[in-house]
């Protein structure tokens, strides 16, 4: 096994989308999973850590980082297993633009009428840190740096670098001209670099402001970082299973070394 394990639990943007359209790829909310040898980090918190944390059977510390606080990314907290055992610590990070905090943004999406148990009635250890953007933060094997990203609000990007393997995750962000330089040299050198890829060149002049990037971004963006590996993320909840195939196939041309991220995909750095 590689130093880094990174598997995806939740690759949608906006809502969760069941159905037999959507089967192969997974209709699941923006969630994905880093393990290495010191512990486990967990990226956003949308309907997918759901399912990560069925698997995680017995009390343990992990790290759930936030790239921002949209309904999408969060909106899985109050169905996962591990804030329900009061042996569990969960260290929530986020780099979140807002007039208040963290802590009450959580808080207030489980508030009554919203949902029967509180933040605060998890028997889970919780603890809210509030990272500014730019800054380096120091998790168990794991050096992690952030970006702000372009988006409605705010988004924060993260590069993980563990022993040497570095894993760069940008979801959330419109790639716009004044990121053309700072957004490659964030990603310099990545071994896999998972990106928000919404929208089809197509759709994109129609959505311009709406905080979210193209394929045909990623795939420019991945050759000037001289990334590794791609993987195109944060699919727009209207494509179906058929259309993330036609999109693999186009980005490839562009990029070779190129993957659609999907429910269960497992990378090993």
């Amino acid at each position: 096994m590689g130093q880094l394990r990174v598997r995806y639990w939740g690759v949608r943007g906006s809502i969760p989308v069941p159905g037999n359209q959507t089967l192969r790829y997974g209709g699941n909310t923006s969630c994905v999973e880093l393990v290495n040898g010191h512990g486990r980090i967990v990226l956003d918190a949308g309907t997918g850590i759901r399912l990560l944390g069925a698997t995680i059977t017995a009390p343990e510390e992990l790290y759930l980082i936030l790239t921002h606080l949209h309904w999408d990314h969060i909106q899985g907290i109050p169905f996962f297993g591990p804030m329900y055992r009061k042996e569990s610590s969960i260290h929530i990070y986020s780099g979140h633009k807002a007039d208040v905090s963290l802590e009450a943004v959580l808080r207030g999406q489980m508030q009554e009428p919203n949902f029967p148990v509180s933040l605060g009635g998890m028997p889970a250890r919780i603890t809210f840190n509030e990272v500014p953007k730019g800054s380096n933060v120091e998790l168990p094997g794991v050096n992690v740096a952030t970006i702000k990203l372009n988006h409605p609000n705010e988004a924060t990007g993260f590069r993980f670098d563990c022993q040497g393997k570095v894993f760069v995750h940008l979801t959330d962000h419109e790639h716009t001209p004044e990121y053309e330089d700072i957004i490659p040299a964030f990603c310099d050198g990545a071994d896999v670099l998972s990106m928000d890829t919404m929208y089809t060149p197509d759709q994109y002049p129609t959505h311009i402001g709406w905080g979210h990037s193209t394929w045909l971004h990623a795939c420019e963006i991945a050759k000037r970082a001289n990334a590794r590996k791609l993987v195109l993320f944060h699919h727009d909840p209207r494509h179906t299973d058929d259309a993330m195939d036609a999109i693999a196939d186009k980005a490839r041309k562009e990029f070779s070394n190129c993957v659609v991220a999907r429910e269960g995909l497992l990378l090993e750095l």
